[in-house]
C-alpha cells in the first residue's frame, strides 16, 4: 500500500513539521479547500506547485527517505486565545487518527527505541511536540497528562507572549525580558518529566535564561543561521556555540526568509545557500550539532527541494563534499535521538 523507506542515506528525523495543521479544512493553511488526508500520495506528474498538496504526506516521506518528526501542535492567537487545551487535543487527536488507519505504517512514538523499531518495519515515527506552551496552565498540570499522552518537545512560546515566555515577533521589538518566574518552573518541570525544551521561537533573553535554567540539553527544532541570513528568527553564532555546550542540535528551517541572505519569500534559492547554514554549524562546533527542521507546511521553500521527496537532493550534495555515512547519519538522525536518548524517560 506504502512504499518502503528509502535506504540511501539514513532514515531523516525531522525537527518541525506542520502537516497536522492541513488534514483538516478548517485548519488548511492552502485555503479553504486544502484540507488533504496524510496518508494519500500528494505528488501528481507534473512539476506544477499548485497541483502538488503541500510537502509532506507518508508516501512522498518514504520515497524521500523521510523517517518521521516532531510532528507540532500549533495553535493560531485566536486559538490560543479562545481554548488552547480543547484545540491541543483536538490536534493530537488527529494526528491518533492518522495511526488508527495507517495499518501501523504511521506511528506515534514516545522512545528513540520506538523511533528506531518504526525505521526497521519501514514505519513513519510520529513524535509530538507543542509549539508554544499555550494549553499549559499556570498550575502546569496538563504537563503531566500531555506527556503520558505522548508530548516529547516543548517550545515556551510561539512568535507571541505567553506566561512562561515572550517569543520573537515578526518586525515587532523584542522584549528584553526572559523567562517568567513560571517559565522558569515549566523548564524545570521539562526537565523532570523528560520533555525535550526547544528555544526555536523565544526571545533571545528567553534563550539565556532556558541554557540557565535547564539541566538537559536543549534543540532548536527550526531554526537557521544569522551570520548567512540575518533574520531576527536565526541563531547568532554565541546561540549556537551554547546550544552545542548544552548538547543539543540546531535543526535547519528551510524557509526561504531565513535561509536567503536578503530575507526575500523568493522561492528560487540556491542549494548552496541551504548548504551553506548546514556547513556554518559544522564548521562552528562540528557536526555533531547540527540537524533537520524542515518546517514542512508551515512556510515556503525553495523549489530546489520543493517536498518530502527532495531531502536526498540536500544529502547527495553534502555526500559529494566528503561528508562521510557516519556525518550523515548524525545529521539525519543521530544528532536528534542523541538529545532525545540523554531527555526522555
Amino acid at each position: 500500500m506504502y512504499p518502503p523507506l528509502s535506504r540511501e542515506f539514513p532514515p531523516v528525523f525531522d525537527g518541525h513539521e506542520d502537516f497536522i495543521t492541513a488534514i483538516k479544512p478548517r485548519r488548511a493553511i492552502f485555503g479553504p479547500n486544502g484540507g488533504r488526508d496524510f496518508l494519500a500520495d500528494g505528488a501528481v506528474s507534473t512539476d506544477s506547485d499548485a497541483e502538488r498538496r503541500g510537502h509532506v504526506d507518508l508516501p512522498r516521506a518514504m520515497r524521500g527517505g523521510l523517517g518521521g518528526c516532531f510532528t507540532s501542535i500549533y495553535l493560531s492567537n485566536e486559538r490560543a486565545e479562545y481554548n488552547a487545551l480543547a484545540y491541543a487535543i483536538d490536534e493530537m487527536n488527529d494526528v491518533f487518527r492518522v495511526a488508527d488507519r495507517s495499518d501501523g505504517h504511521f506511528r506515534v512514538c514516545r522512545t528513540a527505541q520506538e523511533v528506531r523499531k518504526a525505521w526497521a518495519e519501514d514505519a513513519f515515527a510520529s513524535v509530538f511536540m507543542f509549539e508554544g506552551a499555550d494549553p499549559i496552565s499556570w498550575s502546569l498540570k496538563e504537563l503531566r497528562v500531555f506527556y503520558e499522552a505522548g508530548l516529547r518537545c516543548l517550545a515556551p512560546t510561539w512568535s507571541r507572549s505567553t506566561i512562561f515566555a515572550h517569543g520573537v515577533a515578526f518586525g515587532g521589538n523584542l522584549p528584553a525580558t526572559g523567562l517568567t518566574d513560571l517559565g522558569r518552573e515549566l523548564v524545570h518541570e521539562c526537565n523532570r518529566l523528560g520533555i525535550i525544551l526547544d528555544v526555536s521561537h523565544i526571545n533571545p533573553a528567553g534563550f539565556w535564561d532556558m541554557i540557565e535554567e535547564s539541566s538537559a540539553p536543549i534543540v532548536a527544532t527550526h531554526s537557521s543561521v544569522k551570520a548567512v541570513s540575518p533574520h531576527v528568527r536565526n541563531l547568532d553564532d554565541d546561540q549556537i556555540r551554547a546550544l552545542a555546550n548544552k548538547g543539543g542540535t540546531i535543526g535547519i528551517n528551510f524557509a526561504n526568509i531565513f535561509l536567503r541572505p536578503d530575507m526575500q519569500a523568493n522561492r528560487d534559492t540556491p542549494l548552496d545557500i541551504v548548504l551553506s547554514h548546514f556547513e556554518h554549524i559544522v564548521k562552528l562546533v562540528g557536526d555533531e550539532h547540527v540537524s533537520f527542521g524542515s518546517d514542512f507546511d508551515g512556510t515556503d521553500i525553495p523549489d530546489v527541494i520543493r517536498d518530502a521527496e527532495g531531502l536526498p537532493v540536500i544529502l547527495r550534495e553534502l555526500k559529494r563534499r566528503g561528508y562521510s555515512e557516519a556525518r550523515l547519519e548524525r545529521i539525519c538522525n543521530g544528532n536528534f535521538l542523541r538529545v532525545a536518548e540523554a531527555v526522555w524517560r
